[in-house]
């Protein structure tokens, strides 16, 4: 099997030591039988693309760092094994609660070089609200991991019930002060199938959102941090590779249920079924990418991020003339200001992110 223009893999641990009301990704509550299991078949699945040459992998989930040392080291292994050689980036996700000197060893002896931590809010009270009512000193935790990887970013949320933009202030103020290059900031959201969808629990209204939004690009753009993507701030040169390979609708592979992919002009999603999983059984939901198909999908990805893209460039990928083709819903956006277009490229404004789907709608 030979795919060079493949350059990333993403797998998919599901386990969790608790599960959080808002998560709707795949995920289950530990157990060292099944965990055991889940990283065989992993590794059977790796195992089939071990002729490629990736240049990323990210380890996502669920909570990677809640997988024993042993099957830690076993699946990181495997991975250099094959394609430790190549890859520019290595991630791996991890909560600070299962974070420990001892993986970080582990960790950088396998040449993971990013990290993302999941702290999601320095507050007590939220992380109670969200069933993440640990208590641990995360400066310190940072300045440990800064001891092995450098490159780490810190997943943050926003829009909790009964924040304030003070508390949002404090949130980022302490961000700010940890010194790291990367941060991705989420609002809370209120996902069908989660914890807090049964519970009836409610988002915060929109402009109260786009305030804490608006003080979010502001306070980080002051601070250094470029929006590269909607959600995603980084430090010049800090951007994530791995997951600027989904927001430039390039090929990846998935493995892991609930893991998705897109190979060879076919984008799938992997069953769920941790059962069927540990049973060998691999079920895929599949759509093949037409050219119409894949110009919605470069349009959708592309636009999400700050810089946006080129259109001579999209002309020649696609055969076509964008600027006439869209003339109309073009001109409508430009005037409303919620598209920029300078340099051969075409990117969304600060004021078009607020209504993303509007401008996607218009194009598309």
């Amino acid at each position: 099997m030979i795919a060079k223009k493949i350059n990333s893999l993403y797998i998919h641990i599901p386990f969790c030591d608790h599960i959080c009301p808002y998560c709707d990704f795949f995920k289950v509550l530990k157990n060292q039988i099944n965990e055991d299991i889940y990283i065989d078949e992993v590794i059977k699945d790796i195992n089939k693309y071990k002729d490629y040459s990736f240049k990323t992998v990210y380890i996502g989930g669920g909570t990677p760092s809640c997988l024993s040392f042993e099957n830690l080291e076993k699946l990181l292994k495997c991975i250099d094994d094959f394609f430790g050689a190549n890859l520019i980036e290595f991630t791996i996700e991890v909560n600070p609660e299962s974070l420990s000197e001892e993986k970080l060893k582990l960790l950088k002896k396998y040449r993971i070089n990013r990290i993302s931590i999941g702290i999601q809010t320095f507050d007590q009270r939220f992380l109670k609200y969200i069933n993440r009512d640990y208590e641990i000193n995360i400066p310190s935790l940072i300045n440990l991991t800064k001891k092995y990887i450098s490159n780490i970013n810190v997943d943050l949320i926003y829009g909790y019930k009964n924040q304030t933009l003070e508390d949002l202030n404090i949130d980022l103020d302490l961000f700010l002060k940890l010194d790291i290059n990367h941060v991705s900031i989420y609002s809370l959201m209120i996902e069908e199938g989660t914890m807090f969808s049964f519970k009836k629990e409610k988002a915060i209204d929109d402009d109260k959102l786009g305030e804490f939004y608006d003080q979010i690009v502001f306070k980080l753009r002051e601070n250094g941090f470029i929006r590269y993507e909607v959600s995603n701030f980084a430090k010049k040169g800090y951007e994530s590779k791995h997951n600027l390979t989904y927001w430039k609708n390039e090929e990846y592979v998935g493995i892991g249920p609930g893991a998705s992919g897109y190979e060879n002009k076919i984008r799938y999603a992997n069953s769920k079924s941790l059962t069927d999983y540990l049973k060998g059984i691999r079920k895929k939901d599949e759509e093949i990418v037409d050219d119409n198909l894949e110009i919605e999908y470069f349009l959708i990805t592309n636009l999400r991020l700050e810089e946006g893209f080129n259109i001579k460039e999209f002309n020649n990928i696609y055969n076509k003339d964008l600027i006439e083709d869209k003339k109309k819903e073009i001109n409508e956006l430009l005037s409303e200001g919620l598209i920029i277009l300078e340099n051969d490229f075409l990117r969304v404004s600060d004021k078009g992110f607020y209504v993303l789907d509007t401008v996607l709608r218009k194009l598309i």
